[in-house]
């Protein structure tokens, strides 16, 4: 890992692929400037012993639109279930699940206070998973931009056609790295007796990610400075585009074939996330790509060695982010309306850092 990734920093450290951004722009001056709409990776089947809801929410966080049900039905927070995280400061749609049983007096088009709003009831036979959504679908307004039309039309363009670094977003992080120095602190309150301190169980989950994201971030920064964030270094792993899907290239491979699918779009190199490795997962890195990753975790000892005492499994993250059906559109000449739509666990922060300084 490079030198000038630390903590606490801000994310401006992570490099960018595209080179400085185009101007500064104004986000989120009004919830309706930021808009998502969650779409589910299949559909509920109509019967079973847990409700799926669709709710829209207006500068409210995920959590504590959860809270909301929870209370609504008289049941703890655990029971509700949700895919996936969406911004506070924003109009979001997206799916919550709860047990029928408790839900049996919830209805489709009834406010459930400031800013939730019940859309949809369906049944289904499971609980709502993390990750478990198709996509997310964005429209995003910027406003005071001051930029060329022709230069915003070819950083589009090139967004559209090479994807952009899948950073986790600095919400994932907090200010400053806010959340990073308290996984720091907690890891060093380990004892060899007593094992890691005892934290919340939504807190401790909030600072182990935040500590493999930061790590990740700074994997990823590195592969961009070396400019091997879309291309095959030896001993890489590959995420197949759209699934989750892990495959090794092996030294029987034509790497011509690698490298035209990695041009296409059809795989991504990954990325560590950081934690305890199975040796037997056939999965890990090795060669060129375990080198640097074992470089860019040993700059943060003491956050790689917390991650594995808290009892993570390492995984890994695609290191590119390749935005669908890209558009965008002047309201007036310093007003610019952006959609696009992104897989579970994208970040729109870190498309629109390449394009614009917010």
């Amino acid at each position: 890992m490079t030198a000038s990734i630390v903590f606490p920093g801000d994310f401006s450290q992570f490099v960018r692929a595209c080179g400085e951004p185009l101007c500064p722009a104004l986000m989120k001056q009004e919830c309706e400037d930021f808009q998502v709409d969650e779409e589910l990776g299949f559909e509920p089947v109509g019967v079973g012993d847990h409700l799926f809801l669709r709710v829209r929410k207006r500068d409210l966080g995920t959590a504590d639109a959860a809270d909301r049900l929870a209370r609504e039905i008289g049941a703890e927070p655990g029971v509700v279930g949700f895919s996936g995280m969406k911004d506070r400061r924003a109009v979001t749609s997206q799916w919550f699940s709860v047990p029928a049983k408790l839900g049996r007096g919830l209805k489709a088009g009834v406010s459930l206070g400031a800013g939730l709003e019940l859309l949809e009831v369906r049944s289904n036979d499971r609980k709502l998973r993390l990750g478990s959504h198709r996509a997310n679908h964005f429209r995003i307004r910027l406003r005071q931009l001051s930029v060329d039309p022709g230069e915003l039309a070819a950083r589009l363009d090139r967004i559209s056609t090479a994807g952009v670094p899948n950073y986790f977003g600095p919400q994932r992080l907090g200010r400053q790295m806010s959340n990073v120095c308290q996984a720091q602190d907690y890891f060093r309150g380990f004892d060899d007796i007593k094992g890691m301190p005892r934290l919340p169980r939504k807190k401790k989950s909030m600072l182990l990610s935040a500590t493999r994201s930061f790590l990740f971030n700074g994997i990823l920064s590195r592969r961009v400075t070396e400019a091997s964030w879309n291309r095959m270094l030896p001993g890489e792993v590959f995420n197949l585009a759209g699934t989750k899907r892990l495959f090794k290239a092996k030294p029987t491979d034509d790497v011509g074939v690698l490298e035209s699918r990695l041009g296409e779009l059809d795989i991504h190199p990954t990325g560590l996330l950081a934690g305890e490795a199975d040796g037997k997962d056939p999965y890990l890195a090795c060669d060129a790509v375990a080198a640097l990753e074992a470089d860019c975790l040993a700059v943060f000892p003491e956050l790689s060695a917390g991650l594995v005492r808290a009892g993570v499994q390492s995984s890994r993250r695609a290191l590119r982010l390749v935005p669908k059906d890209l558009r965008a559109e002047f309201e007036d000449a310093e007003t610019l309306v952006l959609s696009f739509t992104l897989g579970p666990g994208g970040y729109a922060t870190a498309l629109l850092r390449e394009l614009v300084l917010v």
